[in-house]
């Protein structure tokens, strides 16, 4: 399977920002500390957890941050991404404790070897916006009850174990930006409600790569307005043309490595594109001339499909040599190569 980086959003990072270099000096709640303990005997009283103890300040606590500006005292954030030996990460389910956090804005806890299913007892989490778990072991259905927590605005479940179907009812959640889901177990067809996220005027990132998800991609999706899209190495079939439209917001998109079927000469690509990466389908036709307008185009593959004709000359597409366009069906740099 292909790698995929973690995404993660400039907001979070000011936030981790923020709890690195701000110190609290609050006294933390009674009921917070007891809570922490518990998950910290969880996950096994991991080492990196040796500050957490009954004689200090649970706001000075290794990856605790509490909030001085609207809550004091309670605990906002608790955040550890393991980057180090497998034996600094955590290990266990995630404690039910989780819920006894009710200011708990961010659940970031990346890398490690946490498994077994999401407890319902984050639906307590009235407060939360960032669930960032991503390179776990955890597994189950994707839980609908995700939905209860109307704050999210971020989840990242990415390289775990889900597996089954995504529920229909993630089109429900409140406030949500990012859904990032790939590199899973995941099977079936996209529920068409997905497209119902983009309900907000904020253009969303949904990552869905690296599953076995197939059918055709839903009209209701195709005809959202997505910043980052990412269904590439699925199963998935039919005709996406809806995605590309000069005036969309899309500045990522992979739909490689699938089984999609169409022509793509009249197509007109979303002009703030970025990265935009088709291999390994089944698309016939020409590259439009249109492609050239796409100034910021950094990253672009059609290798693999069934293109036919020139490739257009131009200030874009000259900065990509033929791996990028080879093999096809009957692709060209000129009219004398084409012969």
């Amino acid at each position: 399977m292909a790698a995929h980086n973690h995404l993660v959003p400039v907001s979070l990072l000011v936030g981790l920002f923020f709890f690195l270099a701000a110190p609290p000096a609050l006294t933390c709640d009674a009921g917070d500390r007891a809570a922490l303990l518990k998950i910290k005997a969880g996950f096994q009283n991991p080492g990196k957890f040796t500050s957490w103890n009954e004689s200090t300040n649970c706001c000075t606590w290794y990856g605790v941050k509490c909030n001085p500006h609207d809550n004091g005292g309670r605990v906002t954030y608790l955040h550890y991404s393991n980057h180090g030996a497998a034996s600094d990460g955590l290990s266990g389910r995630l404690p039910d404790e989780l819920g006894d956090l009710p200011f708990l804005s961010a659940l970031s806890l990346a890398n490690h070897n946490v498994y077994g299913v999401l407890p319902l007892t984050l639906t307590r989490l009235t407060r939360l916006s960032f669930l960032y778990l991503p390179s776990n072991s955890l597994s189950g259905a994707l839980p609908s009850f995700l939905t209860q927590i109307r704050s999210l605005t971020f989840i990242n479940l990415s390289f775990n174990k889900f597996s089954g179907l995504i529920p229909p009812e993630f089109s429900n959640f409140a406030a949500l930006e990012t859904l990032a889901l790939q590199t899973n177990n995941l099977e079936g067809e996209i529920p068409s409600t997905i497209g119902n996220l983009s309900k907000s005027l904020l253009p969303l990132s949904l990552l869905l790569a690296d599953n076995m998800l197939s059918g055709n991609i839903p009209k209701e999706l195709l005809a959202a307005n997505w910043d980052t899209l990412d269904l590439s190495h699925n199963k998935l079939t039919g005709d996406p043309t809806a995605l590309f439209a000069a005036n969309k917001a899309t500045t990522y998109m992979d739909l490689s490595f699938n089984k999609l079927e169409f022509d793509m000469t009249g197509i007109e690509f979303p002009v703030k594109l970025i990265t935009l990466t088709l291999q390994n389908n089944m698309i016939t036709g020409s590259i439009p001339a249109q492609i050239n307008h796409l100034s910021t185009l950094l990253i672009f593959n059609v290798s693999s499909n069934q293109l036919c004709g020139i490739i257009p000359a131009g200030p874009v597409m000259d900065r990509f040599d033929n791996t990028h366009f080879f093999p096809s069906k009957c692709l060209c740099r000129s009219k004398v190569s084409c012969v």
